[in-house]
């Protein structure tokens, strides 16, 4: 994917996701809306910044795309010092606002992803800690940004991505359908339905509008999702451990409880890490 791809895509998160936007967001994101999707991210946040305090009193903490905070704030209770990037100055200050109490500890900052790691990379800045949470799909090249979060890790440092929508290809019919069925059981009640409809039916078709802000910023309905198989490459490429993480995700709470109690598995999470840090073997 070229430069131009990865600048639209963030110019229209900066317009989808505003004042108002930021509102919708928390409502239509489960990892925030669930208490069960917001014990697991704490969960392995608490593990990774366990790691990370063997090697240092106070991580170092890069959240990309860091929204409203929700991914920011658990590592900053935590006690790490926490640098966050988005494109979005609503996004930031709603999260500047929920990081009150830790504005000593918080530096946020409105600029582009990759120019913000090629930046650090340059400077020879690392960080013990890079977070991608929710975010990857939002990203055309999404594999060149995690080579580029890479690299700006310190020695022990560890990469950790949570809630991107697994491979559609690699779901069973039962879980496609399952997922589909879920989140139009949110939907339908959410304003711009028919247009919501309408962008909705013609990405089933495969038809991308490159003058769509809507599809710009929602990578992932356009890609039918990540491609996890890719991520789990490159991480073994480049010498690293990897745990991989696979939960069922949706808006809708009743769906969310039928879901996760079936079994079913539309999402995932992914933490990688020196082989040294990590005592246990890779998984998939």
């Amino acid at each position: 994917m070229d430069d131009r791809a990865a600048k639209i895509a963030a110019m229209a998160n900066s317009v989808i996701y505003d004042a108002e936007a930021t509102h919708d967001y928390i409502d239509g994101a489960p990892h925030v809306k669930h208490a069960s999707l917001r014990a697991l991210y704490g969960n392995l946040v608490v593990d990774i910044f366990d790691r990370a305090l063997k090697h240092t009193s106070v991580p170092e903490v890069l959240d990309l795309g860091a929204g409203e905070g929700s991914a920011t704030l658990p590592f900053l209770e935590l006690g790490a010092r926490v640098t966050a990037v988005d494109v979005s100055e609503s996004q930031l200050a709603a999260l500047r606002e929920k990081c009150t109490a830790y504005t000593g500890m918080l530096e946020a900052e409105c600029r582009d992803v990759f120019e913000t790691l090629h930046h650090f990379r340059d400077a020879g800045q690392r960080f013990d800690i890079v977070v991608a949470n929710s975010f990857l799909h939002h990203v055309p090249d999404y594999l060149a940004l995690t080579r580029d979060s890479l690299s700006v890790l310190s020695e022990h440092g560890q990469f950790f991505s949570f809630q991107e929508p697994l491979w559609h290809d690699s779901l069973g019919a039962f879980t496609r359908r399952f997922s589909n069925i879920a989140y139009l059981s949110w939907r339908i009640f959410k304003g711009d339905r028919l247009a919501g409809f309408k962008r909705r039916l013609r990405r089933s078709k495969g038809i991308y509008l490159e003058d769509s802000p809507e599809d710009n910023a929602e990578y992932h309905a356009v890609r039918e999702g990540i491609d996890q198989d890719a991520l789990m490459e490159l991480f073994t490429r480049s010498n690293l451990d990897y745990k991989f993480i696979r939960y069922f995700s949706t808006q809708n709470k009743v769906f969310q409880f039928i879901g996760s109690s079936l079994g079913t598995k539309n999402t995932f999470a992914i933490i990688s890490r020196n082989p040294v840090d990590n005592g246990n073997s890779p998984q998939a």
